[in-house]
């Protein structure tokens, strides 16, 4: 009998789970067929490297759900060529299945080595909002009555704004950071994620304490951005090197104003 043997035959057949007359009639077709002989090849050695191979993943399937599934299977069938099919009476070989279950697999591994990327690729920004929260937090904490006694003495800010931007490598001078009628009042230096934050604080008589933090980044330019953040406005930009983070009970435009001038001043203080 002529046949068009299936992937799903010739395995049946290397297993040695089809019937007698199935068997001659495949191994006839085979040897009259050169693409036949050529896939059933192939398919001999397919069990050389699936056990070393698969292994770790066959280890974590679950092989008693995959087993129960399996048994509900139709057995395979012969297609002759007049294209009316005979019930075989083997079942699926197990080579087959366990290379039909690997391929499921290798699917999965690869979906979600691929939703692992994307998360990655949204790390920065994860971790750009979670330092915004805590510079929110922090300053929905502060009142005007906290910086009342801090120092300002000139002296006194131009030190800590030479120590801060020697560990934040930035160029930080009094003139550049600078906010006209806002006072500077103390510039501290924090740590976030393992990484020197600079803190630089004013005092807006009408609106209370205003912050400029400042840490490096790698994640390249961004435009200014806002939101509201703890009752807090919230301005947002970076540099090639800096993420900056403007936080305040003003106004949001009186804040991107104040914000748009303490950027313009640093990008003309720190060019390469």
């Amino acid at each position: 009998m002529t046949m068009r043997p299936t992937d799903e035959m010739l395995t049946a057949y290397l297993d040695g789970e089809l019937g007698p007359e199935e068997r001659a009639a495949l191994e006839a077709t085979v040897a009259a067929d050169h693409g036949a002989s050529t896939r059933l090849e192939f398919l001999s050695h397919g069990n050389l490297a699936y056990a070393e191979a698969f292994v770790p993943m066959l280890d974590e399937a679950p092989r008693e759900k995959l087993e129960a599934m399996l048994k509900a299977l139709p057995s395979p069938q012969i297609v002759p060529a007049n294209g009316s099919p005979a019930q075989s009476t083997s079942r699926i070989g197990r080579r087959g299945l366990i290379a039909a279950a690997i391929g499921c697999l290798v699917v999965g591994v690869v979906a979600d080595r691929a939703f692992i990327a994307l998360q990655s690729s949204l790390t920065q920004d994860d971790e750009d909002a979670a330092l915004r929260a805590e510079v929110a937090e922090y300053l929905a904490l502060y009142t005007a009555d906290s910086l009342l006694h801090a120092s300002t003495d000139a002296s006194e800010r131009e030190a800590q704004l030479q120590f801060a931007g020697q560990r934040l490598g930035l160029a930080l001078d009094p003139f550049a950071m600078n906010l006209g009628d806002l006072q500077m009042r103390r510039t501290q230096l924090l740590e976030y994620d393992g990484k020197p934050l600079g803190q630089i604080l004013y005092l807006d008589p009408a609106h209370g304490p205003v912050a400029l933090c400042i840490i490096a980044a790698s994640s390249g330019a961004k435009p200014m951005q806002r939101e509201r953040r703890s009752g807090l406005n919230l301005i947002y930009w970076a540099s090639e090197s800096h993420s900056f983070v403007m936080a305040a009970r003003n106004p949001m435009e009186d804040l991107k104003a104040r914000a748009d001038e303490i950027r313009d001043q640093l990008t003309d203080r720190n060019q390469a």
